[in-house]
């Protein structure tokens, strides 16, 4: 009873901060972000291993506490008192069991709130083709994805399906049909759902990460087969997230794979959240979007030329992020130093 009145009252001063994410380490007060900076929760007391340990036994079943003492490791949903759903992410570091929460936001806002160019959000009228939304941890790519789905859940009629893990965002079926699997419940495994997708009457898949081995010809062959595929994964770059996806294919497939995805890559989005000046986050962006030249540098293995030809497409919605940082800040929506510090060329930048 103690550890559930000690997270409550920890996740009540995050509430009222308006935090995005809560850390609980052995040995350190609580650690909360807010507005994209760190502060700590001095008005806590000390967590001590049996205090984190106390709080995961509160709400962890016991098979996922089976999970976390044998692989270490855990990532979950918590939905904290019916006021809000947090994806935990529980670790041992040190010896000692330790905890990371992010809120998951109740409502699903629009592209236009978050900031995401039109040009992505016009590549939802496609029928069929990939798009990758690409950052690092903690930069909304999963957020902007979900909007993009929820705006064509409102406004086509469509059959959706996702494989996540777990499932963060709640969606409720509005003009289109959706279908939420949770990759260890509902499924076996990423790459299993995604072949039994290909053949199944689905018009747009959303993946929430690269979690497995082969996930990525999958996908090739699932985007090939008529769908318009959503797919969220770990890069900091336009150029390091197709350079990945194409080395993560198996070797004796790798050039099929990489003439495959030049032709079915329709657009890239890689973003950032920076804090903005008087509070909230801003959202930069980088956008690559399928001309003739994006598919003949991805054939020609000519990545280092993507980022001149997103400079010089405007007209066809690119850009590249350090232009979008820039326009944040001549703006006077974030500082100078932050974006300069979220800049693919921070010497370019300056």
């Amino acid at each position: 009873m103690t550890d559930t009145l000690l997270i409550n009252s920890i996740l009540n001063t995050a509430f009222e901060r308006r935090a995005t994410d809560v850390h609980l380490v052995a040995g350190n007060n609580p650690v909360i972000r807010v507005d994209g900076r760190l502060s700590t929760v001095t008005e806590e007391k000390i967590l001590t291993p049996d205090i984190i340990l106390g709080m995961a036994e509160s709400f962890l079943s016991k098979e996922e506490l089976d999970k976390l003492n044998h692989q270490r490791e855990l990532v979950t949903i918590y939905s904290w008192s019916n006021r809000a759903r947090f994806r935990a992410k529980l670790f041992y570091q040190k010896g000692y069991l330790a905890m990371s929460l992010r809120l998951i936001q109740p409502i699903i806002r629009s592209p236009r709130e978050l900031g995401i160019p039109p040009a992505i959000v016009q590549l939802l009228n496609k029928d069929k083709g990939l798009i990758i939304i690409t950052g690092p941890f903690g930069s909304g790519r999963t957020t902007s994805a979900v909007s993009l789905i929820e705006t064509l859940n409102q406004n086509k009629g469509l059959h959706i399906q996702t494989l996540e893990r777990p499932i963060e965002y709640l969606f409720s079926n509005n003009q289109s049909v959706i279908e939420q699997r949770e990759v260890g419940k509902d499924v076996d495994t990423f790459v299993s759902g995604l072949k039994n997708m290909v053949d199944e009457d689905i018009d747009v898949v959303f993946i929430d990460s690269l979690h497995e081995d082969g996930m990525e010809e999958n996908i090739l062959e699932l985007a090939e087969s008529g769908k318009l595929v959503l797919v969220t994964m770990d890069a900091d770059s336009v150029i390091s997230a197709i350079e990945r996806f194409i080395s993560n294919l198996p070797s004796e497939r790798r050039q099929w794979g990489q003439d495959l995805l030049a032709e079915l890559l329709i657009g890239v989005l890689n973003q950032r959240l920076l804090t903005r000046l008087g509070g909230g986050q801003a959202l930069a962006a980088g956008v690559l979007t399928s001309t003739s030249a994006v598919r003949s540098s991805i054939k020609d293995s000519a990545f280092y030329q993507l980022n001149s030809i997103m400079q010089t497409s405007k007209d066809e919605g690119m850009m590249i992020l350090d232009k979008s940082l820039l326009s944040l800040v001549r703006a006077g929506q974030v500082a100078m130093d932050e974006a300069r510090a979220q800049a693919l060329d921070p010497q370019a930048f300056k």
